[in-house]
């Protein structure tokens, strides 16, 4: 568990995946190709629901131990909360190689995949100098065969100090337009490109602002924020709405550019508060309408993120994805 940051409510802690993963991976792999199913198929999930509502958005989750562990932790999932997941999210560190099998088992059945790449070995320095140009080239390649469009959020939580990236604006906008030149050379025209900050700077300083770590608009195709309600899991944050913890930030990502938002990392402790009350209300929120997907961080770690932490809040979340929201186009 990472240590609790007391000055945001945007910050959990980042998750770190090496290639130990891979291994499991290769077991889920080798039983799919066998012919073993998972606990959960395809036909079992619900397809999505369309309403009368005129906001339109997609709705995806990260889950504990999907996609590494197969498919089946997402099936889960869907079957809990009665619909589909529009996008997976998962976590990946530079020292793993691009791993085609996760994209196509996320893909399944129209899924959009969200990959989020952390450097926490490799230096923003290093990557704009062209020290890792190979591996990036290597990575771009394997991207460029997705059955898709693959979302792919490098640099998560730029603005925040706890991450090994921040700290040094222009050097990470080098960084990543040099990945983007790279994709690009490479023929991976089918990556969308994702800009996540956090919802607030830390530190909140004139040189750590989210808007100076922006490439410029022909680097970012999504423009996307993290945020949390922390509840009694951290106190000096305290139980916030939906509205109060995005709306400041959403107002300045907003700004940066007229790509479509998505909320890239997001959840609600169960303690401080009701938490399926909070649900009801946040798919209620008005005043966000350049949101294009909601992608929810379901794991219990410093608080208890999961949407099905308690029955109530389980049920909040069937009602409202049934009432509230319909697929959208992905771009």
């Amino acid at each position: 568990m990472a240590r609790l940051q007391v000055h945001d409510e945007g910050r959990r802690g980042r998750r770190r995946v090496d290639l130990r993963a891979a291994a499991a991976l290769s077991v889920a792999l080798l039983l799919s190709a066998c012919g073993t199913a998972p606990a959960h198929t395809e036909r079992d999930v619900p397809q999505p629901t369309e309403s009368s509502l005129e906001s339109t958005a997609l709705f995806g989750a990260f889950t504990f131990g999907g996609v590494w562990q197969g498919i089946d932790p997402i099936l889960q999932l869907e079957l809990n909360i009665g619909r589909r997941l529009d996008v997976v999210h998962w976590f990946t560190n530079w020292e793993n190689p691009y791993f085609p099998e996760l994209v196509a088992l996320a893909s399944q059945g129209g899924r959009r995949p969200m990959i989020s790449w952390q450097s926490h070995n490799q230096s923003n320095a290093d990557i704009a100098a062209g020290a890792y140009d190979d591996y990036i080239r290597e990575w771009a390649r394997g991207a460029a065969t997705a059955p898709g469009l693959l979302y792919v959020r490098p640099f998560p939580e730029m603005n925040g100090d706890w991450t090994p990236w921040n700290g040094d604006p222009a050097t990470l906008r080098a960084a990543w337009r040099r990945l983007v030149t790279l994709f690009r050379e490479e023929g991976a025209t089918n990556v969308r490109w994702v800009f996540s900050p956090n919802v607030t700077d830390s530190p909140r300083t004139p040189g750590n602002a989210m808007e100076l770590y922006y490439p410029g608009d022909d680097y970012v195709d999504v423009l996307a924020l993290d945020g949390y309600n922390w509840g009694d899991a951290l106190p000096s944050v305290g139980w916030r709405s939906f509205e109060t913890v995005f709306r400041g930030g959403y107002d300045r990502v907003t700004a940066l550019g007229d790509q479509p938002v998505w909320i890239a990392e997001f959840a609600s402790a169960d303690e401080g508060g009701d938490k399926s009350d909070w649900v009801r209300d946040m798919f209620a929120t008005t005043g966000f309408d350049r949101i294009e997907a909601l992608i929810w961080f379901n794991e219990e770690k410093e608080a208890d993120w999961r949407i099905d932490s308690d029955p109530a809040t389980l049920q909040a979340f069937r009602e409202s994805l049934a009432a509230g929201i319909v697929l959208a186009d992905a771009r």
